[in-house]
Parts: C-alpha cells; sequence; structure tokens
C-alpha cells in the first residue's frame, strides 16, 4: 500500500495501482503521527509484521518534504514518526513532541541541520536524543563537521534504509519486543 500526496492536503492512497481511498486534511496513519503495524497485502487481506525493533519517536526533517516523507514512511512500519520541511519546524516539533530520534538533513536554508544538531545539544530536557545527518555530502570532512555538531551517526544519500532502521532500533528505549 502506497500514499502519495497531491499537494499539502490532499492525498491519495494506493494498493495494487489503484485507488482505494482519497482524503483531505494531511497525510493519514502513520505519517500523521501513529506507527503502523500492520500492512495489506495486493489481495486487501491486512498481515501482521513482525516488530524489527523496539518503537520509538522519530523526527524526519528535509527541506525537500518528499524525500523526508519517504524516509518517514519507511521508518513508520517500525515506529512513530513525523516528519517537517525545514529547521524552524524541526525545533518546534522537537521543543512540544520530544523525538528520540532526529534525522535530519544537513543542506537546508537556516537553520540548517548542523545549526539544528547544536541548538538541540544545548536543551537539556530533549537530552537523550539520537542526532542522525543524512546528506548529499559525502567527504570526511563534513562527517566530521557533522559529528562535531552533535551528530550521532552520518548517512549519504541515497540513504540505506536498513542501515537507517538499525540506528534507530540501537536508540529505542528498552521495552519488549512485540510481533
Amino acid at each position: 500500500m502506497f500514499r502519495y500526496p497531491l499537494n499539502e492536503r490532499t492525498w491519495l492512497r494506493q494498493s495494487a495501482g489503484q485507488v482505494v481511498e482519497e482524503g483531505r486534511g494531511g497525510l493519514p496513519g502513520p505519517l500523521a503521527g501513529a506507527g503502523a503495524r500492520h500492512s495489506m497485502r495486493d489481495d486487501g487481506q491486512e498481515e501482521g509484521i513482525m516488530e524489527q525493533s523496539r518503537s520509538c519517536r522519530v523526527l524526519v526533517v528535509d527541506n525537500y518534504v518528499s524525500a523526508a516523507e519517504a524516509l518517514a514512511e519507511a521508518c513508520s512500519r517500525f515506529h512513530d514518526v513525523r516528519f517537517v520541511g525545514g529547521g524552524s519546524a524541526a525545533m518546534e516539533v522537537a521543543l512540544s513532541w520530544r523525538p528520540q530520534v532526529m534525522v535530519l538533513d544537513i543542506d537546508m536554508p537556516s537553520p540548517n541541520g548542523l545549526e539544528v544538531a547544536s541548538m538541540i545539544r544545548e536543551i537539556a530536557y530533549l537530552q537523550p536524543i539520537t542526532l542522525i545527518a543524512v546528506t548529499g555530502r559525502s567527504a570526511a570532512f563534513d562527517q566530521e563537521e557533522a559529528l562535531a555538531h552533535g551528530f550521532d551517526d552520518y548517512l549519504t544519500k541515497p540513504v540505506d534504509l536498513d542501515r537507517l532502521l538499525q540506528l534507530i532500533a540501537a536508540s529505542a528505549p528498552d521495552a519488549p519486543l512485540q510481533a
């Protein structure tokens, strides 16, 4: 099952190439903040999926909203995920929702990912929080710069989703795994 935003207010949910649901007012389901625990087969039957990891709150930040949404969708099968399209919005959501993991694009208009990471590290009640840099940059200098600004890890685009999910799972609180 796939969700496609048509614009900020309209979305489509497709399965097997056919529209099965249309809505207004923002994206439904896991993209609205509730982590999904089931998936739909192409024949419309719901099937349980094994929890890959312990669930946690994940905030995905990228000024390219489609990139943020894609990462959020991938992570929402296992975690409670929200996404925003910039550094200022990231700070607002982080202060109110208190995510356990933030996946931040470095190359955004001000405040960029490096600036957001530095601000997050200065706010005591947001600790502990895992900060994962995601960027098109690949130079070792950029990785060192990201780590110096408080990032815990650094991934280059296109993002290796398995690696991202491993990093998020390693940051999740101690809770029993669920089937």
